[in-house]
Formats: structure tokens, sequence, C-alpha cells
């Protein structure tokens, strides 16, 4: 009796499996690959979703920066004004009692106690007087009148209104002009106060005595005006936040003057720059476009 099916032979069945293992070993290797692509997009949407994250953050911190800088902008406006306002009304009385005291020295020079003290309070209505230029001058719109301007001559005019700070801190003034005479191109009513508040800040800094030195030179960047002194110099972090107005590492300082220099030097077209050394003073740099020739027809 003939058999009704096939019995397949050992050959076979092994080829039949190898078949199939072959089929699966092709479905696994399709899987694994379409895994790897599975991971690599998912991978990569990850990042992506990061990276909107980190986007998203920026921008609530940098919208919450620009919150606080407009309320901060707001408030020292309203300040500006108070401030300008009260300083035009203090200014007159300010004026009438400098006349006075100068006319008291006068009366008194025979008498050399009473001398002091007017001397003191003399001193005490200068630095009003200071304050009150420098809370004006910061709040007032600057539109520079640009004119050749001899820097070494408006120095020495500056350094006139030290004399007494500097007698009373034991400050030796140092001058350092590369020419009698250098020029450079700026408005002298503004350039006057940025040299005044330096000096002033230098002496300050020095209460015990020290070199105030003064440079004057034409640099390949423009003319530059140094102010430098040896005295503790600034504190280390602190060299970013010394030109934020109302900024002071001094126990009687306002905060006003270098944040007004700051802006009467940008006013001018010019920079401004400071190198300090804990311990060895501190050197503010000034440079303001060079002064056209005369001739040259600018």
């Amino acid at each position: 009796m003939s058999a009704m099916f096939a019995v397949p032979t050992a050959p076979e069945e092994i080829h039949g499996l190898a078949r199939a293992f072959d089929g699966f070993t092709a479905a696994t290797a399709r899987l694994e690959r379409e895994y790897a692509t599975l991971r690599a997009r998912l991978a990569r949407l990850t990042a992506e979703l990061e990276e909107k994250n980190r986007l998203l953050a920026e921008s609530v911190e940098r919208e919450r920066r620009l919150e606080a800088e407009a309320l901060r902008q707001s408030r020292l406006a309203a300040m500006g004004e108070m401030a300008a306002m009260l300083a035009h009304e203090i200014r007159n009385p300010l004026g009438a009692m400098e006349l006075f005291t100068g006319l008291l020295l006068e009366d008194l020079r025979d008498r050399p106690e009473t001398v002091r003290l007017a001397r003191q309070v003399a001193s005490g209505i200068t630095d009003l007087n200071h304050l009150v230029t420098n809370l004006l001058e910061f709040t007032r719109t600057h539109v520079p009148r640009r004119q050749r301007v001899d820097c070494c001559a408006l120095v020495e005019e500056t350094l006139r209104y030290l004399v007494d700070l500097a007698t009373a801190h034991a400050v030796v003034v140092e001058r350092r002009y590369a020419e009698p005479v250098v020029h450079a191109t700026a408005d002298p009513y503004l350039l006057r106060p940025v040299l005044l508040n330096l000096m002033r800040n230098a002496a300050q800094a020095m209460p015990t005595g020290g070199t105030l030195t003064v440079g004057v030179e034409c640099g390949v960047d423009g003319t530059r005006v140094t102010v430098a002194d040896t005295g503790p110099g600034i504190p280390v972090g602190a060299e970013a936040d010394i030109f934020r107005p109302f900024f002071t590492t001094r126990a009687k300082g306002t905060g006003l003057g270098l944040a007004v220099v700051q802006e009467l030097v940008g006013a001018m077209s010019g920079t401004l720059a400071v190198a300090s050394e804990p311990g060895r003073g501190a050197t503010f740099t000034v440079v303001l476009p060079a002064a056209e020739k005369e001739g040259s027809g600018a």
C-alpha cells in the first residue's frame, strides 16, 4: 500500500529549519534597525524638547530681567526728576554760602584757629556743591559741543580745584604729559567734571597720603588721559559695579561720580577703562577722539 504523504527526509528537514532560521534572523535584524531608528528619533525629539524648554526658560528669565530693569529705570527717572529739582533749589543758597565763606576767610586771616574752622565749612560747601553738580549731570541729557581741546591745560585748570583736598589728604600730584600741549576732540564743559570726579575719587582713596598721577598722551586709539592713585585699589569683583549708579565702596560715598564719568565720556564718543591691583591702587583711562591737525580742513 502506497503512502498518501511523502515523509520528508532528514536533509529536507534541516534545509527547512535553516530557511526558517534565516527568516527569523532577517526579521530580527530588521526589528533591530527599526528599533535603532526609533531610538535615534526619540533622542532627537528629546534633545529638541530640552532645547525648546531651555529657550523658553531663557525667554522667561529675559522677560523677568527686562521687567525688573524697566521698573528700575522708571524709579531712576522719577528719582532723577526729583533730584534735579532739589539740586536746583539747593544750588542757589550754596552759591551764597560759598561767597560769604570766602569773604569770611579773608576777614579772618589773622585768626588761625577761626580760619581753620571756616576752611572746614568751606570744604563742606565744596563737597555739597560737587554732589549737586553730579546730580544735575546724571539727570541731564548731554549734547556735546565738540571742539579742539588742550587736555594738558584742562587738567591743570581742574587740579586747582583739588588743592585743598590734596593738602588735607597729604596727596602728592605727579604729572606725566607726553607733550606740553596735547589736543583731543571733546567738549571742555563735559570733560572738566570727568577729570574732577576721577581726581577727587583718587585723592579720597588715599586718606593717609599717596601719589596722584595724571597723564596725557596721544595713542593709536586717540588721546589718552589717565588718572592713577596709590590707594587700596578696587575690591575684587567690583570692577563692573563701580560704574553703576549709587554703588560705592566708601562709607560716605554717593555712588554717582563714576556713573557721571561714564555717561559724559560716552557722550563725547570716548571710552573709559579701569585697571586695579589690590593694595597698589587703581588707574582710570579716558580715551577721546584725537584732534585733527590745524589746517587739515576737517
